[in-house]
């Protein structure tokens, strides 16, 4: 079984672009203990699916930047587009660090934790997740 699937790989790159594009800080476990060993451990080990490498490489390249690999998690592409893009814009303009903590779906409902935050901010992340059960 490939943990990287052509849907995750298409999903994956659509959420790292929005990373990207909005210069998301680091998450929760994208570090070198973490993130840089297993994906580090799946390039070194001859992983079998060479679509899979560029994003991989991707990823060690986020990590070596700062920026969120999603090795912790992200979401699907149309929840990616659809939601997290209004919210970082709304985010940043209520002052947020662009430092997060997590992001994925857990349960088919929508989980965004970020490291700092204020009253303003963790309303408008709430009506994000609720807009994702609609």
């Amino acid at each position: 079984m490939s943990f990287y699937n052509k849907e995750h790989i298409q999903d994956l790159n659509v959420f790292l672009d929005w990373v990207e594009c909005f210069q998301i800080g680091s998450g929760l476990n994208d570090n070198q203990e973490f993130a840089g060993n297993f994906l580090r451990g799946l390039l070194d080990g001859g992983y079998e699916d060479a679509n899979a490498i560029p994003i991989i490489q991707r990823q060690l390249h986020f990590l070596q930047m700062g920026l969120y690999t999603a090795y912790d998690g992200f979401v699907p592409r149309e929840c990616t587009q659809k939601i997290l893009t209004p919210l970082a814009k709304d985010l940043i303009n209520l002052g947020w660090n662009r430092k997060l903590c997590q992001v994925k779906l857990k349960f088919d409902e929508l989980r965004f934790y970020v490291y700092d935050s204020n009253e303003s901010i963790q309303e408008r992340i709430c009506i994000a997740m609720a807009e994702w059960q609609s």
